[in-house]
């Protein structure tokens, strides 16, 4: 049964089912778009930080090894990342801690998951029934919680109603039935009165239920959570009237998530104070948050980049690799991505990608890692199939315009 027959077949079943609902079925279903396909390619629909260039993996292998050594440098360090897709963050970490510290190297037990793993991996992926438990060392995702089904809400004459998924012998279509959760209305009831109507949102309930599988996960160490979003008075501004929902079909990005079901694409801008309650609440301390910009130039990127501009590299090599580290650090784009780091049963020290203050660890910088074909992509190349990727896009991910 493919995707939009599942959804079909839920309503049939339960009559109207929340968007909360129809996007479990369409992205996490056995037929869905993360269990299916290869959307994070030169084919797929959009690119992340680890396929635009090795040092994204570089950078946080260095922030991962000064985690090591404030617990002590301990035999075994064990990283968990959740929504690895096909290891190519895994891959980049663990080929350049070795080269960066050999006995972090061999302390490092890097640990890959995702819920479909796919066959075209570039380091061992593990389906999530295998995740461990009490472990020592860091909890890593990236743009996993943006991929969390959200409920939607819209704002009708200073009510709050919340948006549901039906179908009418056609097509799916949106209806607006009352709020399914007091949590809902918690979270927007302090904004309420500010919102315009025909306001549209998201509001993502599932964060709880993911912060505490991190609390059986992680026994001591942090968490590193990377993705794209606001604290939530930014993310329920009122210039933001059409909400954060967006699609991703073939490299296009839209805001039609009941189109192309199970083949699209579909992500909302994360609440970090909702991250921030819910990791609390499961017993972490908040370590701090920043932009992925400022965390990658604490951990030195800029020195990468000179030295890979006085590299012998040919041109257009040098040229592909300048591009990706662009951008990772654009701030119109995935440099705007937030960072937020949490800690549990360790130390008040701080990690030096969230502080001003931190050493440079330049000088711990073997060479350069440059893009490797088959695993990364030259966002200056052209895509199989023809054209290029339009990297300027992103921006409208943080767009208040539709």
């Amino acid at each position: 049964m493919n995707s939009e027959s599942a959804v079909k077949e839920a309503i049939d079943d339960r009559g109207p089912i929340t968007f909360a609902e129809f996007m479990e079925i369409v992205l996490y279903s056995p037929n869905g778009y993360y269990t299916s396909g290869s959307p994070i390619s030169a084919n797929g629909d959009y690119f992340t930080s680890p396929s635009a260039h090795p040092l994204f993996g570089a950078m946080l292998a260095i922030q991962l090894r000064e985690m090591w050594r404030l617990l002590g440098s301990p035999d075994k360090f064990q990283v968990v990342e959740q929504g690895a897709g096909n290891g190519v963050l895994a891959a980049d970490i663990t080929d350049f801690a070795s080269n960066l510290d050999a006995e972090f190297g061999t302390a490092l037990r890097y640990l890959a998951f995702d819920v479909a793993p796919p066959p075209d991996q570039h380091y061992q992926v593990l389906p999530l029934t295998e995740l461990p438990k009490d472990i020592t060392g860091c909890l890593l995702s990236n743009e996993l919680l943006d991929a969390t089904p959200v409920h939607r809400f819209e704002v009708q004459n200073g009510k709050l109603l919340e948006i549901f998924v039906g179908h009418d012998g056609a097509e799916f279509i949106e209806l607006l039935q009352p709020p399914s959760s007091t949590e809902i209305e918690r979270r927007l009831t302090p904004f309420l009165n500010q919102l315009s109507n025909g306001y549209r949102g998201e509001v993502n309930l599932g964060v709880k239920d993911w912060a505490e599988q991190q609390s059986t996960i992680l026994h001591s160490g942090w968490s590193l959570a990377i993705d794209y979003g606001f604290d939530r008075p930014t993310l329920y501004r009122p210039e933001r009237e059409t909400g954060s929902l967006r699609t991703y079909y073939q490299h296009t990005l839209g805001q039609n998530p009941l189109r192309h079901a199970g083949r699209q694409d579909i992500t909302a801008h994360v609440d970090f104070t909702a991250l921030d309650e819910a990791m609390t609440a499961a017993g972490f301390t908040t370590t701090g948050m920043t932009t992925q910009a400022a965390f990658l130039s604490r951990m030195g990127i800029e020195s990468t980049l000179d030295q890979l501009r006085a590299s012998a590299l040919p041109r257009p090599e040098k040229r592909a690799n300048e591009a990706g580290i662009h951008a990772l650090v654009d701030p119109e784009g995935m440099g705007r991505f937030a960072v937020a780091a949490h800690s549990r049963n360790v130390g008040s020290e701080g990690l030096s990608g969230f502080s001003d203050h931190a050493s440079d660890p330049t000088d711990l910088l073997p060479d350069v890692p440059v893009l490797k074909p088959g695993r990364h992509i030259n966002l200056t190349g052209p895509q199989q199939g023809g054209g290029y990727f339009e990297v300027q896009s992103l921006e409208k991910l943080f767009s208040d315009e539709p």
